[in-house]
C-alpha cells in the first residue's frame, strides 16, 4: 500500500481523478478548518467586498468568505477536480451568481485589473513557482487598498515539517521572512505576520496602496 500512499500524497499539489476528489474533500475537513478559522481571525472583510481565493481546493474557504461579504466570491485553482468540487460545494451560491470558480494558474489570473477587495491563499503558496511573479499578479487584480492574506500550517520553525518537501513533489516551505521579502519585492506594503510557533502556523496580511503594479 506504500505506492498508493505516495500517489495520494502527490495529489496535494494538483488533485486529479478519483484520488484527487478524496484529497480536495479532505481539504474541507476539520484539520484545515481549524487553520482557516485562525487565519480568518486576522481578516476584516468589507460588507460588499468582492473576494478571490487562490488555490480554492474543496471550496470550504470560499463558503466562509461568502458568509463574510454580500459581494461576489471567486475561486481559482489549476486543478480541474478542485474547480469542480468548489462549484459543487457552493452549488446554491454558484447558481445565484454570487460565486464561481475558474481553472487558472496564479501567474496568469483570468480577471481584469483592480477587481478584488480581498484575495486569500490558504495552504497553497508552497506550490507556487516564483513567488514574486505570483504576488505581482495578485497585486494586479487587487483594488487600491485591497488586502492579500496568506495562511499556512508550516513556516519552517518545526524541523519535522521539512519532511513534507521530501514527501510531496513540488512543495517548498517558506519562512515568514521569505514571504515578506517576496511581497515587498512585488509591491505590497503594510505587511504583518502572526505565528503560532508551537504549531508552526503562519498568517501574513499585506496591502496594496496604489493602483500601480510593480514592474
Amino acid at each position: 500500500m506504500g505506492w498508493l500512499y505516495r500517489k495520494f500524497k502527490n495529489m496535494a499539489r494538483k488533485p486529479i481523478g478519483f484520488l484527487g476528489k478524496i484529497m480536495v474533500r479532505k481539504l474541507n475537513g476539520e484539520r484545515h478548518a481549524v487553520l482557516a478559522d485562525w487565519g480568518f481571525s486576522h481578516l476584516k472583510v468589507p460588507e460588499n467586498a468582492d473576494c478571490l481565493d487562490c488555490g480554492c481546493g474543496g471550496g470550504a474557504n470560499i463558503k466562509r468568505l461568502l458568509g463574510m461579504t454580500k459581494g461576489r466570491v471567486f475561486g481559482a485553482d489549476f486543478s480541474k477536480v478542485a474547480v469542480a468540487e468548489t462549484k459543487k460545494f457552493n452549488k446554491s451560491e454558484v447558481k445565484s451568481g454570487r460565486c464561481d470558480a475558474f481553472l487558472a494558474d496564479v501567474k496568469k489570473l483570468p480577471f481584469e485589473e483592480a477587481k478584488f477587495d480581498v484575495v486569500t491563499a490558504f495552504e497553497t503558496i508552497y506550490y507556487w513557482e516564483n513567488l514574486i511573479e505570483c504576488f505581482k499578479e495578485i497585486l494586479r487584480v487587487l483594488k487600491s487598498g485591497g488586502v492579500f492574506m496568506i495562511t499556512n500550517e508550516a513556516a519552517g520553525r518545526i524541523p519535522e515539517n521539512f519532511e513534507w518537501e521530501k514527501q510531496i513533489p513540488g512543495l517548498k516551505i517558506h519562512t515568514g521572512v521569505e514571504i515578506k521579502t517576496a511581497l515587498e519585492s512585488a509591491g505590497f506594503t503594510e505587511i504583518s505576520i502572526d505565528e503560532i510557533i508551537e504549531k508552526d502556523y503562519i498568517c501574513v496580511v499585506a496591502k496594496k496602496i496604489t493602483d500601480t503594479v510593480s514592474k
